[in-house]
């Protein structure tokens, strides 16, 4: 409940709008807490599928907020891979 908290607090001080290239301090803090907050989340994600099994009764995907949890972690994927393609992109262009 407290990494919840935590990632509420960060999203309501995120300012995408002044924020749209990452260079503040306040910024790269956020940004630092909001991979930590990631991983955090992933982690329980396979630490619940390994104990429960994936598919099955009683199984990770069988309950609803996991399905919901799950969604998010792997939205939460899609985001930081194609941020981080995005950057190299941009240090590969001249």
């Amino acid at each position: 409940m407290t990494v919840i908290l935590v990632n509420c607090v960060t999203l309501g001080l995120y300012k995408p709008c002044a924020d749209e290239v990452c260079a503040t301090v306040r910024c790269r803090i956020l940004q630092v807490f909001d991979h930590l907050i990631f991983v955090f989340f992933a982690v329980e994600m396979l630490v619940k599928m390994t104990a429960m099994g994936i598919v099955g009764k009683k199984a990770y995907l069988a309950e609803t907020w996991n399905r919901l949890d799950m969604f998010i972690v792997l939205a939460g994927f899609v985001e930081l891979v194609s941020v981080q393609w995005r950057i190299r992109d941009q240090l590969a262009t001249p």
